[in-house]
Parts: C-alpha cells; sequence; structure tokens
C-alpha cells in the first residue's frame, strides 16, 4: 500500500486542506534536534516544535531510553482506585518542586483539554466542598484557546471551531476582553489597557455574580490566537481581582509552561501564583502523551485526606507510568541545560534578527515574543489597522516552507516557536527564512501594485 493509500485512512486527511502540497509530502519521517525531514527526504527546520510541545529537540535518546526501561517494568498500571506507581509519584514530587508557590498536588490527564477540563472540574469540587455550591461559572478571555473537547470549546476556540457545538453549549461560561496591545492599546499607554480590560473583568464578574462564578481561567500569553503577550501588570491584575471577588484563578500553561517563555512557567513573569495550573504538551516534549492540572495547598486541603469517596474522576491513563518516566527524563534535560535560559536568549536574538530585517516593512505590523514565542504581526501596507489578506498570509507558511522551516501563518501572525535546545546559529537561519518569506510577499504585493497602476 503506497502512502497516499495510507494516510486516506487518517480522518485528518477529510478534514485539513494543504491545497499546494499533497498529505503525502507533509508526511514526517523522522527528526534531530531541531531538524525533522519528510518521508521524501526534505529537511526542515521545525521552526515550531511540532505544536509547540518538543522543548528539547527530537531524537533524544535517554528520553527514549528511560521510555523502554520503564516499559519492560512496568508498562500501565492505573492510579485510580488508591493504585499509584513510582514514576508517578516522582513526577508529581518533582512538578511541585518546579512550580511556583504552593502549586503541591498533582492529577494527571492526557490532553491539554483535558487538562483545562480537570481544572474546571476541581474549580468546582472545591467550592462544593466549601459549602458554596452556588458557585460553577468560568470566566474566560476573549480569543482564548483552551483545548477541542466540548467543554473546553465553551470558554475558548474561534467561531469556526466552535459553530458545531453552539447546541451542546453549557450555561455558566462567559468570555471578558483579553489585552491585545497591538489592536487595542491605540493612542494609551499599557497601563491604560490593563486598566481597561480589569474593569471589563470586573464587570464580567459582577454581571455574572461573584457568588456563582468558580474560575477565571487564562493563558499567560495566547497561543492560537497569535502569540498575544499581555502588558506587563495583567496577570497581577487578574490575581488581584480573582483575591478580591473570592474567585479561583486557573493559569492555562499548556503552551507557556516548562520553559517556553524564558522562565519554568509563563505566571512567573509577574510572581503571579494561580490556584491552579493546567500542564501538557512540553512536561514530556511530546515524547509521550501527558498533562496534569496541579493545585495550591488550599484547594487540597478543603478535601478530608480520610475521605473515601471520588471527587473528581480521574481518567485510565491517569499518571500512566510509562508516560511519567518520559517526562522525568525529559524534565531532566530541560533542568541540566537550563533551556528556560536558553529560551530567553535565543527568542532575543530571533526577534532582534526579524525586527532588523523586516520590522521596516509596510506589511509588518509588528514584531512580538516572550522566549521562544515570535509572532509577526502582519497589515494591509494601505490600512494598517487590518490585517493582511487571508490568501497572502497562507503564503508565509508556503515560502517558509519552500526556503526550508516549518514556521506556520494563521490568523493575522507568522509564528515561531522552535525547541528550546536551537543554538544561534539555528536561530539565524530560521530568521533568514522566515524574513525571506515576508519579503517574498512583500515583493508580489509591490510587483501586483505596479501591474495595476501600468494597466
Amino acid at each position: 500500500m503506497t502512502d497516499a493509500e495510507m494516510i486516506g485512512y487518517l480522518w485528518t486527511h477529510r478534514t485539513q486542506d494543504h491545497p499546494l502540497y499533497s498529505d503525502e509530502e507533509l508526511m514526517i519521517e523522522r527528526g534531530e534536534g531541531v531538524h525533522i525531514w519528510t518521508r521524501r527526504g526534505k529537511k526542515l527546520i521545525d521552526g515550531f516544535s511540532g505544536l509547540m510541545v518538543v522543548q528539547v529537540g527530537h531524537g533524544r535518546q535517554e528520553i527514549a531510553d528511560a521510555i523502554g526501561a520503564q516499559a519492560a517494568k512496568l508498562a500501565y498500571y492505573p492510579t485510580t482506585r488508591q493504585f499509584s506507581n513510582p514514576p508517578a509519584a516522582e513526577l508529581a514530587a518533582k512538578l511541585a518542586q518546579l512550580t511556583p508557590g504552593d502549586l503541591d498536588y498533582t492529577l494527571y490527564a492526557v490532553s491539554g483539554a483535558e487538562a483545562n477540563e480537570r481544572s474546571i472540574q476541581i474549580a468546582r469540587h472545591y467550592w462544593l466542598a466549601a459549602g458554596r455550591p452556588r458557585k460553577y461559572k468560568i470566566i474566560a478571555l476573549q480569543g482564548g484557546y483552551h483545548g477541542g473537547t466540548i467543554a473546553t470549546f465553551g470558554v475558548g476556540g474561534s467561531a469556526d471551531q466552535i459553530k458545531a457545538y453552539e447546541p451542546y453549549r453549557w450555561s455558566g461560561f462567559t468570555r471578558a476582553q483579553q489585552p491585545y496591545p497591538f489592536r487595542d492599546r491605540g493612542k494609551g499607554t499599557d497601563e491604560d489597557l490593563v486598566r481597561r480590560c480589569s474593569d471589563a473583568l470586573i464587570a464580567a464578574i459582577r454581571e455574572a455574580d461573584p457568588e456563582t462564578v468558580a474560575a477565571v481561567i487564562l493563558e499567560p500569553v495566547q497561543g492560537a490566537s497569535g502569540f498575544v503577550v499581555p502588558p506587563h501588570g495583567w496577570l497581577t491584575r487578574v490575581r488581584d481581582i480573582c483575591d478580591d471577588l473570592d474567585v479561583l484563578m486557573i493559569a492555562d500553561e499548556v503552551i507557556t509552561g516548562f520553559g517556553r517563555t524564558g522562565k519554568w512557567f509563563g505566571v512567573q513573569h509577574e510572581g503571579v501564583v494561580p490556584d491552579l495550573m493546567s500542564v501538557a504538551k512540553g512536561i514530556t516534549s511530546g515524547y509521550l502523551p501527558l498533562s496534569a492540572s496541579i493545585a495550591r495547598a488550599k484547594i487540597a486541603d478543603a478535601f478530608d485526606r480520610e475521605s473515601t469517596e471520588e471527587n473528581v474522576h480521574p481518567g485510565t491513563y491517569a499518571g500512566h507510568p510509562t508516560c511519567c518516566a518520559a517526562a522525568l527524563a525529559n524534565l531532566a534535560i530541560i533542568e541540566r541545560e537550563r533551556l528556560w535560559e536558553n529560551a530567553e536568549r535565543m527568542g532575543a536574538r530571533l526577534h532582534a534578527a526579524l525586527e532588523k530585517s523586516v520590522g521596516g516593512l509596510p506589511i509588518v505590523g509588528e514584531i512580538r515574543s516572550r522566549g521562544l514565542l515570535i509572532a509577526v504581526e502582519m497589515v494591509d501596507a494601505q490600512r494598517r489597522n487590518q490585517a493582511l489578506d487571508k490568501k497572502l498570509i497562507a503564503k508565509l507558511s508556503t515560502r517558509a516552507w519552500e526556503r526550508g522551516a516549518v514556521a506556520p501563518a494563521a490568523g493575522s501572525v507568522l509564528r515561531a516557536a522552535p525547541p528550546l535546545s536551537i543554538s544561534a546559529g539555528e536561530v539565524d537561519e530560521l530568521a533568514d527564512i522566515m524574513a525571506g518569506a515576508i519579503r517574498d510577499v512583500q515583493d508580489d504585493i509591490s510587483r501586483a501594485t505596479r501591474t495595476a497602476a501600468t494597466a
């Protein structure tokens, strides 16, 4: 059976459109460091770490060895019904050490969406345990993305993603304004923007009635909507609002966790400790699927340690020993090589290179970054308050691919989030590729403008 015939059995083959390439051209066969190779032999810089996942780079033998050793010893046993296993317990203790403040108690899951659902469920059970059953509502932020389940589409996702599920929408999910400096700052300052969005969040909680609101959920940097970096002070203000109105704060660190932003976790840029933290992706660098909701001591203390009644129901694969072994090996690499510091340095280097090369082009509205989350906001050269045409945005990904890198463009931005292990030379190469793709599109627009003028 050919690759094309086998790919035909994948559901995604029927639901995703790649008009410029056949699906078999996009079959990735192997990876090493920051590079991947297609089945047909094309070498590319993995400028997106798969899906912002592979922190330590591809092909790390010690993670593969840890997986093999654990699978041979105990491949699987549940952590339900009072059971545990050594890797799950060791990883929970390690996470308590790494996470800020008293985020000490881990409930494992498999995906980022499931981690966020677990955080929401823990928040609900916390208020039940506290004798306040009316508190169930969740306030999210516009533009946020928290996973692709029916429930998480209730608190995040684009209009296109959630349209089909509108009939299933649960009551209790509300969205407030997210600070998006490039679009919303206007002639004011970042402090003005934080104030406006803070007022909007307070209004949303008050409109819902604080006595019915369980939690606010937000990403330290919004990922899917274009690596939107909020002004400094925003996370601190959200923490204060949650404290003042007696609402829990859930930080979705699925993308920003484990060094991606230049610190172990995104909330640490402002010294904030959320009540619950959802993690996934970088916890294993994608070598095996694993996620978790991590709770503060005050959340755990609301539940009787001697209780025999289950509250949040764990899944079949919660605390999977082989996945936890992969996570331990992955975190050891991040810690030993201090990859969060490399993310800070290499992110600044990539940002500066792009700023120097294409920052002045008419179609570039802004270059923004936090660690190794870098976005180039693309604008209409004549109406810079509007996004570049979607067809031209799509060309950016294609031009980057042709030049030798995966750098996806979506919405109004060209994004990069390479492995945290990337070197200075590899950053410079990625910057050249991204800048070349942007200049290609700028040249296409200029030629079309000249042609129209002489027609």
